[in-house]
């Protein structure tokens, strides 16, 4: 195994063959049109990070706002070879969408940016003044068709005029999702990136040889961006690349895809498997073959055990799927954190409700992802996903969030780590850095990162159950969001799916007791519906808040004391889908949110 210390030493010195295929760019027909093979494209890496070496670019930030592209794959790898800190940012949209940019723009203050021509025209359209002065470096890959030989492609040398990057230097500036106001930039080095993408590729070895990977996640994203393309590039397997817009439209081409390219690795949050129950229809099913896809990493957190159920039930039979690997994973720590080793079965324990709001996950049993979701926790239980031990030479501690004391297993408080994955803080903001990756927690020398979720061990294993700040506090009870988002979802079909915020309104610490609202953003087919018919609206809404209201009622023994339902899309999400329940609560005090229907409370 290379001793290489840094991801472009890595790829020279432990090669693949140059003619196998790198990368590919999946067409209309969800099969690979475009691509470079292996030594094409380090070719290409080095062309680039030349031109940003020349230009002396070492150790400043560059901008690379594209698209999920071949150009985006060159452009991060070049900026790792040259040394420069990636800064990596999703381009803005026709009729908004580059508020966010704008807010990385203005916190990263790139010294270029770059990007192919047509990416540039189209910033320079929507956006006039966001790259204002910024050098601009054009860049468009030298590319091949979907053919592919492998019996011509010479080998790529490095280029001896640039030096190998510095392990301890920052390689990318990976923005947590978050205000656009002011946006959070981890600072991932070189080291980081490395000893992430070592423990991802001895865990997913088994897939060298394989397909490769289907990527539809954002690279922009750390899921993206690390979990699929670093983990690809070191585990030697070609990774195909779709546009999220194609994904989100027609779900099935993202399995599509892994069925035509026989991949083993792909993955997203839980929302992406839900979309793929609720909108592959049974005929497309059956025209899939997925037996290949051995690495389904699902990775919101926390995971919601009837999701993995029912997305089994519905692909497993027809399509011989069986990879579900369920991980946790934050961009301060690089990315993954712990992940279903392969060959163990997925574990959801069955724990007390009441003894959870105690701080404690007392498991009653352990079911399969084969068993009944319907029965899949009774009165008075709630199910929590295992999301496998800690990565080879990390470490993951529950501590009590007030004292930092560890934690025995079983026991709830949050998810503290330590390990070579852990970033070195966040870029400029050295009271946010202190105050989440101390250098000593309890006596005991880090750093550590502070994860700010709660979660627990159990055999090992690690099981996440929310934010900290997300805690509700009911009659001096502990009430997870998730679990009375769990409820929901069982209560009623419109609730399913991940389409509901649960949440506190009252100020932290007021006197009065805590009130607690709830958005659900309604399906498109509710929403056309009662487009079409208004006088629908009052009674419709009114029958699926009564059945709401009850099932949490009956459930954990609180009232829901505002509810409000949303357009398809109303949510406020992070980067990877999820809703973002502190923003739901701000826009819907401040008014911000448009209202199809209320309950109690209003809008």
């Amino acid at each position: 195994m290379s001793t290489a210390d840094t991801i472009p030493e890595r790829l020279f010195s432990d090669p693949a063959p140059p003619g196998v295929v790198a990368v590919t760019r999946l067409g209309r027909d969800d099969r690979p049109e475009t691509g470079l093979r292996r030594g094409d494209l380090l070719r290409e890496v080095e062309r680039l990070a030349g031109v940003l070496h020349g230009r002396g670019l070492a150790n400043r930030p560059v901008l690379i706002p594209e698209r999920n592209g071949l150009e985006y794959v060159v452009a991060f790898l070049a900026c790792l070879r040259a040394g420069s800190m990636a800064v990596t940012a999703h381009p803005p949209r026709p009729g908004g969408g580059g508020e966010r940019l704008a807010a990385i723009v203005r916190n990263s203050r790139p010294a270029a940016v770059v990007a192919g021509p047509t990416l540039f025209a189209s910033i320079d359209r929507i956006a006039p003044d966001l790259l204002g002065n910024i050098e601009r470096i054009v860049y468009e890959p030298e590319v091949t068709d979907g053919t592919y030989p492998d019996d011509s492609t010479p080998a790529a040398v490095p280029d001896a005029a640039i030096p190998w990057p510095d392990p301890s230097s920052i390689a990318l500036l990976q923005y947590t999702s978050g205000s656009t106001r002011e946006p959070a930039p981890v600072a991932l080095s070189q080291a980081n990136l490395l000893a992430n993408g070592i423990a991802m590729q001895r865990l997913f070895k088994r897939s060298e040889g394989s397909g490769g990977t289907v990527c539809w996640m954002p690279l922009y994203h750390d899921m993206g961006l690390i979990g699929l393309l670093i983990s690809s590039l070191l585990v030697k397997v070609p990774i195909h690349l779709m546009d999220p817009e194609a994904f989100a439209m027609r779900p099935v081409r993202w399995l599509r895809a892994i069925s035509n390219t026989r991949a083993a690795y792909s993955g997203g949050p839980c929302f992406a498997y839900d979309l793929c129950v609720d909108r592959i229809p049974e005929p497309d099913r059956r025209e899939l073959d997925l037996a290949c896809w051995r690495f389904a990493f699902n990775g919101a957190e926390p995971i919601r055990p009837r999701s993995l159920l029912k997305f089994q039930s519905a692909f497993g039979p027809s399509t011989g799927f069986d990879g579900m690997m369920p991980c946790y994973g934050l961009a301060e720590h690089t990315l993954l954190v712990s992940v279903r080793l392969e060959d163990d079965p997925i574990r959801i324990r069955i724990a007390d409700r009441a003894a959870l709001g105690e701080g404690r996950l007392d498991v009653r049993r352990t079911v399969g992802i084969r068993d009944d979701a319907d029965a899949l926790a009774r009165e008075g239980e709630i199910g929590v996903v295992g999301c496998g031990p800690s990565l080879p030479d990390h470490e993951i501690v529950v501590r009590d969030p007030e004292t930092g004391h560890r934690l025995e297993p079983g026991l709830v408080g949050e998810i503290t780590l330590r390990g070579p994955s852990v970033a070195s803080g966040y870029h400029q903001r050295p009271e946010l850095t202190e105050s989440t990756f101390p250098d000593r927690i309890d006596d005991e020398d880090g750093p550590w990162l502070r994860t700010g979720d709660l979660g627990a061990m159990f055999d090992g294993e690690l099981h996440v159950l929310g934010r900290i700040k997300d805690l509700l506090i009911v009659d001096g009870r502990n009430v997870h969001p998730t679990d009375v988002e769990a409820t929901l979802e069982a209560a009623h079909p419109v609730a399913a799916g991940g389409r509901t915020a649960v949440f506190a309104l009252g100020d932290p610490g007021g006197d009065l007791p805590e009130t607690v609202g709830l958005v659900l953003e309604v399906p498109r087919e509710v929403h056309r519906s009662w487009r079409r018919d208004p006088d629908l609206v009052e009674d419709e809404a009114m029958s699926i808040e009564t059945a709401l209201r009850a099932s949490v009622s009956s459930v954990h023994g609180m009232r829901i004391d505002r509810v409000v339902f949303v357009a398809p899309g109303a949510l406020p999400r992070t980067t990877s889908g999820k809703i973002r329940r502190s923003a739901v609560r701000g826009s819907l005090l401040a008014g911000e949110l448009t209202c199809l229907a209320t309950g109690a409370g209003g809008c």
